[in-house]
């Protein structure tokens, strides 16, 4: 036989809905959000980001011309991709973010074009020594001013960005600059014997907004499409080596770290809401379920069994103590005061109002030192009837 204490599926649920249904929204707003990053965002020049920034416009222009574009985020991944026979281009995004070490490997890797945008001294040193510093480039549309076809082709392109010097000890004929005044210039060549460097200063002419102006497109795709498989890198500072012995094993990495961007940041929002709802449901234990008790005990037995023990124990001093206390919380409220009030200003407000003297009605109230220590059954008895006339002189007055 049930109870009405029993839980009922129908009670199981109305008790869990709220969080489940949270749980669920939380979920699947985070794999949404996750699939949505995963094919919408990105770094600059990520040839999956669809924003103004990216660079998935120019993608698709060349895996419709043939080219096999490889999106990679780690050097390992980059020197792997570009070990094949066939001919390869590696576009390195950020080069900037690359440390010594990795600089000397991509040198050492066997590639047959290497496209840097906007490098540094520090790049510039590993991969192409003889093209000086960067400048900022003059803020105008230049024409190409050289005779390489990729540039002759492309026309005249929006030269923001950084603007590069050659070498005035630079070997003369393996360095072509395009897109300057004759001095700095938007593209430089140079020919390494079987290894052609490209570093641009324009990039911006790569990014899905600036595609479709001037010469944009043409230049993007001659520069990168002349040989069938791209490698598109995108250094990031998590792809920096770890100290030690150049060659030696990295630190195997996490069980986190290899799930995909978009699962992390679902788990990180679940987290979150997991935790809020925590904390509402903390402060909110529910309404108070009346439960029927097994026993019901009246008021009048338990006060018997209460002064039972006071007598087994012959706490005659506790019992008086109570009286007391009892008598002067009720007395306190039928004088216009709070049950809190000091017992002297109870017993001179109820000795004004009774007519009797104010140390007999404290010495009654209160605890005359030694009256209780000598207190009998039948001082206790006359205690409590003489608080008790007290208290109806007070009603009566």
């Amino acid at each position: 036989m049930s109870t009405s204490v029993d839980v009922t599926p129908r009670r199981a649920w109305q008790s869990v809905r709220w969080p489940v249904i949270v749980i669920g929204v939380v979920l699947i707003a985070g794999i949404l959000i996750g699939i949505l990053r995963a094919t919408t965002t990105g770094g600059p020049l990520d040839p999956r980001s669809a924003r103004q920034n990216g660079a998935r416009a120019l993608s698709v222009l060349l895996e419709q011309r043939g080219v096999d574009v490889e999106r990679v985020t780690t050097l390992e991944s980059a020197l792997e991709a570009v070990g094949e026979n066939e001919p390869t281009t590696l576009l390195i995004a950020t080069p900037d973010l690359l440390v010594p070490l990795q600089l000397d490997q991509i040198k050492d890797a066997k590639v047959d074009h290497v496209v840097l945008l906007t490098p540094r001294a520090k790049t510039l040193q590993a991969l192409s020594p003889h093209v000086q510093a960067p400048e900022n480039a003059f803020q105008v549309i230049r024409e190409p001013r050289c005779d390489l076809p990729l540039a002759e082709q492309a026309g005249s392109i929006r030269g923001n960005g950084e603007a590069y010097r050659i070498a005035p000890d630079a070997p003369a004929g393996e360095l072509t600059g395009c897109y300057g005044d004759g001095q700095r210039f938007g593209l430089v060549r140079w020919i390494d014997g079987e290894r052609t460097v490209d570093v641009v200063g324009t990039q911006e002419a790569l990014t899905n907004t600036r595609l479709d102006e001037e010469g944009h497109a043409a230049f993007a795709l001659n520069l990168l499409g002349d040989n069938a498989h791209l490698v598109w890198y995108l250094p990031s500072l998590s792809d920096v080596p770890q100290t030690g012995e150049p060659g030696a094993p990295a630190d195997p990495p996490s069980l986190f770290s290899l799930l995909p961007v978009g699962v992390r940041y679902a788990v990180g929002m679940a987290a979150v809401g997991i935790a809020l709802l925590m904390i509402a449901r903390a402060r909110r234990l529910g309404p108070v379920v009346p439960e029927p008790l097994p026993v019901v005990v009246r008021a009048s037995e338990a006060v018997e069994g209460r002064a039972r023990l006071y007598r087994r124990s012959r706490a005659r001093d506790r019992a008086a103590a109570g009286l007391r206390e009892a008598t002067r919380s009720r007395l306190a409220p039928l004088l216009g005061m709070p049950i809190t009030a000091p017992e002297h200003v109870v017993a001179a407000a109820a000795a004004a109002r009774t007519g009797r003297p104010a140390a007999e009605v404290a010495a009654l109230l209160g605890d005359p030192v030694g009256t209780m220590t000598d207190l009998d059954d039948a001082g206790l008895v006359r205690l409590a009837d003489q608080l008790d006339v007290l208290e109806q002189e007070v009603r009566r007055s």
